[in-house]
């Protein structure tokens, strides 16, 4: 498969995935009295405890990444992509993430992990993805970019994705995350969704 099709898989089930995620964080929240179905998920967003954040509901990138395997099961089902998946992928390189301002590949460090990776007929690595929620601290993000750069720098045939949810945002929020993706390489593509929004935000981290 040419990279340039599997881009467009990919983008294409993120797409379905953040609009079944906003349908999912609308109606399919524990204690929500409307109970509203979505045949396209049966993912639930849970609530802290009422003695724990006042019962909100808990947005995690576990959620995300459910919700895009999902949809990447009907993708494969609908349009015969033949293709694979594997979670907690352990990386081929190993890496340092002592100094959290400058995490680095590391021939002496540990093997780290890609939260998904997908693989082809054959059961090759062509793709990785990072998943994210609630915009964590920098070194968050830049654990994940390291390890995305220096994957495909190390095999260039992979195609990488980070892929993140914010339960809201303001032209702050996007500033903050458009400031701290600035370890992102021209090559892993970026993808942010708004769920109070209902809205793909991309746009507006990276104009």
């Amino acid at each position: 498969m040419e990279q340039k099709q599997l881009e467009g898989i990919i983008n294409s089930i993120i797409s379905k995935t953040f609009e079944v995620l906003e349908m999912v964080f609308q109606n399919q929240n524990e204690g929500n009295p409307c109970r509203i179905v979505n045949p396209d998920s049966r993912l639930v967003f849970p609530h802290y405890s009422t003695l724990y954040r006042n019962g909100e509901i808990r947005i995690s990138e576990q959620e995300l990444r459910f919700a895009f395997v999902e949809q990447f099961n009907k993708n494969n089902d609908v349009k015969r992509h033949n293709l694979f998946y594997s979670v907690e992928t352990p990386t081929e390189l190993k890496y340092s993430f002592k100094d959290k301002m400058n995490p680095k590949p590391d021939a002496d460090g540990q093997s780290a992990m890609v939260d998904l990776a997908i693989h082809n007929e054959k059961y090759e690595r062509i793709a990785l993805i990072e998943f994210k929620a609630l915009n964590p601290d920098e070194f968050c993000y830049k654990k994940d970019f390291c390890k995305l750069t220096a994957e495909w720098e190390n095999d260039k045939r992979l195609t990488t994705f980070f892929v993140m949810i914010l339960k809201s945002s303001d032209k702050r929020t996007e500033q903050n995350v458009n400031n701290k993706i600035s370890a992102k390489h021209d090559h892993t593509h970026f993808r942010c969704y708004d769920l109070s929004k209902g809205k793909d935000i991309t746009d507006k981290i990276i104009p």
